[in-house]
């Protein structure tokens, strides 16, 4: 029982940094937008960060994610020593793969961003290839920190990886800010500092809990060789998943300027609506199904499953009806001042409504992923993550041609769809049914009280623009707050009507937080 009371409280402090780490990283890109706005600097400092995190991000936590149940193994049956020096010898093979990665990345950075970004010429190709010369030296600190993070979370220690991203952005805030002084040439290396940054904040931590550095190198160490063997499906999944953002950025090269920028800013507020819960809770799960699954127990198995991906449901549903009824002022109240003008607001509101339709698929997509690697099936992602990157980039070639970068986000969301339904169908042959009655019933359920709660929210957006003088920021603001909540109200109200079971859940919970609270 005492296990399972610090489970909870470390998800919860999990959500709480995880919530913190995102206002930042939000308010980093109202600052990018207002700073540059969508303009050919912005596209060109994407691009720079797409390449050497695509090429190497997904390689190191597939890396990450292996190396944990082989350091536990490890400690248990041979000691902490010898589990540091395994440590050490992964270490060091990621540095140098990372390093020789970043040289050659520097050497050959002009084709490879000629090729990454088609559509880019003149002026906006060569402040690319400036920009991503700089940048390439970044993917030897993710190596390092995804060691380092995997390390400190084998050892109980979940805080600190979580609390890395906010000096990062705290960093990338501050060049912005003196962007008069620094110019774009300042946030550029302001990123590639504040990734080394995230590296020395996690060497502190990992020194208390035992780590000490050692120049042990051997690939053909039995325990390296079987982090890679385990990593490669791992690690072929996820830079399938990289790939398509990259498809995107790719082809929205060639597309009226701002189109990279406008996709860029409309998936951040969308995996900011949606990552903030399905980060931790796709944490939790994994350990969770990992324990049931090694215990055989799959009748709690599936039953915990169930209650994940209708949590998914009843909280990330409304996100999404919100998100497309109220996508112009959201944009707008955020993103528009300086320069992010009018034309921006359009772009990006309508790339938010496309991204947005798939918004609940990628929390049951990023769920199902970590049930497969529970099972230690970590082939059958991989599998329809490729199938789904072939279907992305069908859908992006006819649906670009039409709807421009719209029909990009629309692509995604549809890649998204059909990957959840393909995992699904995997998971019922390996597992037998998974609760689709419960499943589909809460998602009538809840998708009945989201669109009941969108038209009352429109209605009410409808007379805030007619009543109402919304020409200052802090009124949009205002009403944009008071819309939200007000629909908020509405949906839990009609979900606990309706005898969602994870809603009931919800509320009970509350009350009896609030009854500790008044005892207090």
């Amino acid at each position: 029982m005492e296990q399972q009371v610090n489970y909870k409280k470390a998800t919860i402090l999990l959500m709480i940094i995880t919530l913190i780490s995102k206002i930042a990283g939000f308010l980093r890109e109202i600052l990018l937008g207002s700073v540059y706005g969508a303009t050919y600097v912005t596209d060109a400092y994407l691009v720079a960060l797409t390449i050497p995190q695509t090429l190497f991000a997904s390689i190191a936590a597939a890396i990450g994610t292996t190396y944990i149940p082989l350091y536990s193994s490890i400690r248990v049956n041979e000691g902490h020593e010898e589990a540091v020096r395994f440590t050490n010898r992964v270490l060091n093979a990621v540095l140098v793969v990372s390093t020789a990665l970043a040289v050659a990345g520097m050497v050959f950075t002009r084709p490879i961003v000629s090729l990454i970004a088609m559509g880019f010429k003149g002026e906006v190709l060569e402040l690319a290839v400036s920009f991503t010369r700089i940048t390439f030296p970044m993917i030897i600190f993710i190596g390092i920190c995804r060691i380092f993070i995997s390390f400190l979370q084998a050892n109980n220690e979940f805080a600190l990886p979580a609390l890395i991203g906010i000096p990062y952005n705290a960093i990338i805030i501050a060049m912005l800010l003196i962007s008069g002084v620094v110019g774009p040439y300042g946030l550029v290396f302001g990123t590639l500092v504040g990734s080394v940054v995230e590296a020395a904040v996690l060497l502190p931590g990992a020194f208390k809990k035992g780590y000490r550095y050692s120049r042990l190198l051997n690939f053909k160490d039995s325990y390296v060789a079987k982090v890679l063997a385990l990593a490669l499906p791992v690690m072929l999944g996820s830079t399938v998943q990289q790939l398509n953002a990259l498809i995107d950025r790719m082809l929205a090269s060639g597309l009226p300027e701002g189109s990279i920028s406008a996709l860029n800013f409309a998936n951040k507020l969308n995996s900011f609506a949606y990552g903030l819960f399905t980060i931790s809770l796709s944490t939790v799960i994994y350990t969770l199904l990992s324990r049931l699954s090694a215990e055989k127990d799959m009748a709690g198995f599936k039953d915990k499953l169930v209650k994940a991906l209708n949590v998914i449901t009843l909280i990330i549903l409304p996100i999404t009806v919100g998100a497309v009824v109220l996508r112009r002022p959201i944009v707008s109240v955020l993103f528009e001042r300086g320069q992010f003008d009018a034309r921006a607001t359009v772009m990006t509101a309508s790339a938010l409504m496309f991204y947005s339709l798939g918004m609940v698929f990628y929390g049951y997509r990023d769920v199902l992923n970590k049930t497969f690697y529970s099972l230690q099936n970590t082939k059958t992602p991989m599998l329809n993550g490729v199938l789904t990157v072939l279907c992305n980039i069908v859908l992006n070639l006819i649906l670009v041609r039409f709807m421009q970068h719209n029909g990009l986000a629309l692509a995604t969301s549809l890649s998204a769809m059909i990957m959840t339904f393909l995992l699904f169908i995997n998971l019922r042959k390996r597992i037998g049914g998974v609760g689709g009655k419960k499943l589909i019933g809460a998602f009538l359920k809840c998708g009945i009280a989201s669109l009941i709660m969108g038209i009352v929210v429109y209605w009410l957006d409808g007379i805030a623009a007619e009543y109402l003088s919304l020409s200052s920021t802090i009124m949009r603001f205002l009403t944009l707050t008071l819309e939200i909540g007000l629909g908020a109200l509405l949906y839990f109200a009609l979900v606990y009507l309706f005898r969602v079971e994870e809603a009931k859940w919800i509320v009970d919970m509350a009350k009896r937080r609030l009854g500790i609270l008044r005892q207090k």
